[in-house]
């Protein structure tokens, strides 16, 4: 049995650091001083890799749900990420809170009503306004969000937790893949080539979700107070605050800051779900829930590798809504899945992939039942014209939904606070994620290395919302998923090929 290495303490700087240091200065003075040409040129670049790849991106996505499927039911189910011996380091319901709040939290709430209302009132393959537009507007919905999205965060935690916490290599994305080169400068330029895209992926990745939420922050509480928070100034003072708070819980570790932060997270966005559950049409939403999770589920084979390129316009609507989501997700893994098997260890392969794909989903699928189907049901019924307020301001979509229903200060003002703390929780995670891998894989980054990434993370995410260049670091962040892609691909084979090996070894 090879069991596991305790992984030595890495050096607290690296090449690595250095470069994807100097290379964020100088895309930060780039986008100051000619945001506009960096757009331009990042989207068109985007715009590319969706239209001529998107069938690389979907394949990519099923390809590697089918993997984990077989991989949470084969003879690799069992294996141990870490010692044979060692047992989970948090509890069931501190390890969900933290995958979630890093996962998604700010994204529910950003998209929980909008989402499912514009593919309602603006359906890729029915008429709009009708029953069929209502469930194909929640199918589409679950399926931008649910397994294939989270199949491909749980590839990428479950070959970094088994190769770091069991193999004993350096906590690094780049030591998946090394030993499939022989040759010491080909492997020297992978490991450089693919830390550094991956570190750059998440700065990209965390900025644009920074600049996301502050947006939706500065809406909330500019129609709940009237106060001008929805200008650049409040975006400054919202985002120091915000830093000011994921910098003070980066300081405190995992085991407190990013624990007890998710936990009241989860609470809280329970709170908020139930109460809205309780105070709509509730068998309407329970109905909603079971039917929509039904038309996903038989349709997601379907869904799957559906890209119907006969129809021009399904193929407009599919690159971007779909593609978009889905080279969201890849982009947004460096820093998910290297967050997710952090905090994984000591769990079975089986308990991580079935966790991550599924609760995650289950939640996912409530959510929209509960927001999503009750604003539905409002547009339906003539009752709220959420389709009018969504195609004018899509950030304003939930606070007009909460308007409708009763004590509408005190769900804003709870909104308010979510998206808050959600910020607070996956910029501190993200501070962390890019400290690990910018320190040699140190699993505990110096205060210092933090830091220096989360000012900087703060800085990308204001000077280009000064710039007006949210749109060029959302294309960058985009643009990683491509290369990414293929680092996902040599990872599941590095996997299986050690898996295997060890498997084969235990049985001599």
């Amino acid at each position: 049995m090879n069991k596991s290495i305790i992984v030595p303490s890495p050096k607290p700087k690296s090449l690595t650091f250095t470069l994807s240091l100097i290379i964020m200065i100088l895309f930060v003075g780039g986008a100051f001083f000619a945001g506009d040409k960096i757009e331009l040129i990042a989207k068109q670049i985007s715009s590319f890799f969706n239209t001529y790849f998107s069938w690389f991106y979907i394949l990519t996505t099923s390809g590697i749900l089918l993997y984990l499927i077989y991989l949470s039911f084969s003879r690799f189910a069992n294996i141990v990420l870490g010692d044979p011996d060692s047992k989970p380091e948090f509890s069931n319901l501190s390890w969900i809170s933290m995958l979630f709040s890093a996962g998604m939290g700010v994204g529910l709430l950003f998209w929980g009503v909008a989402e499912p209302i514009i593919h309602f009132t603006k359906p890729p393959l029915a008429d709009p306004n009708t029953i069929v537009a209502a469930r194909q507007a929640l199918m589409h919905t679950a399926f931008h969000w649910g397994l294939h999205g989270w199949g491909v965060y749980t590839a990428c935690a479950v070959c970094i937790a088994y190769f770091s916490f069991r193999k004993g290599k350096k906590y690094l994305i780049s030591s998946c893949v090394i030993d499939l080169f022989e040759n010491k400068s080909i492997r020297y330029f992978v490991k450089t080539f693919v830390d550094l895209t991956s570190v750059l992926a998440v700065i990209m990745g965390m900025s644009a979700s920074l600049g996301m939420g502050l947006k939706q922050m500065g809406t909330g509480l500019n129609l709940l107070t009237g106060l001008n928070t929805n200008s650049f100034e409040g975006y400054l003072v919202i985002l120091i605050i915000v830093t000011i708070c994921f910098l003070l819980s980066a300081g405190t570790g995992l085991e407190k800051g990013i624990k007890y932060l998710s936990n009241a997270n989860m609470l809280v966005a329970a709170g908020l779900l139930l109460f809205v559950f309780c105070v709509g049409p509730k068998l309407y939403m329970i109905n909603t829930f079971v039917d929509s999770t039904g038309v996903y589920l038989s349709n997601l084979i379907n869904l799957s590798f559906r890209m119907i390129p006969m129809d021009k316009d399904y193929n407009t609507w599919f690159e971007n809504w779909t593609i978009l989501y889905f080279t969201w997700w890849i982009a947004w893994t460096p820093f998910v899945g290297v967050f997710i098997a952090r905090i994984s260890k000591g769990r079975t392969i089986q308990q991580v992939i079935l966790g991550s794909l599924f609760i995650p989903t289950i939640f996912t699928l409530i959510w929209f039942a509960v927001f999503g189907g009750s604003a539905i049901y409002l547009e339906m019924n003539k009752i709220l014209d959420l389709g009018e307020i969504v195609s004018k301001d899509t950030v304003a979509a939930t606070f007009s939904f909460l308007k409708f229903y009763p004590y509408y200060t005190l769900t804003a003002s709870v909104t308010i606070v979510l998206i808050f703390t959600f910020l607070v929780t996956s910029a501190d995670s993200a501070t962390f994620v890019i400290s690990m891998m910018t320190s040699e894989g140190d699993l505990n980054p110096t205060l210092k290395i933090k830091l220096v990434w989360g000012i900087t993370m703060s800085l990308v995410t204001i000077i280009l919302l000064k710039g007006g260049g949210l749109p060029a670091i959302q294309a960058v962040a985009l643009m990683a998923a491509f290369p990414f892609s293929f680092i996902l691909i040599m990872m599941l084979i590095s996997l299986y090929k050690e898996l295997n090996k060890e498997v084969q070894q235990d049985r001599l």
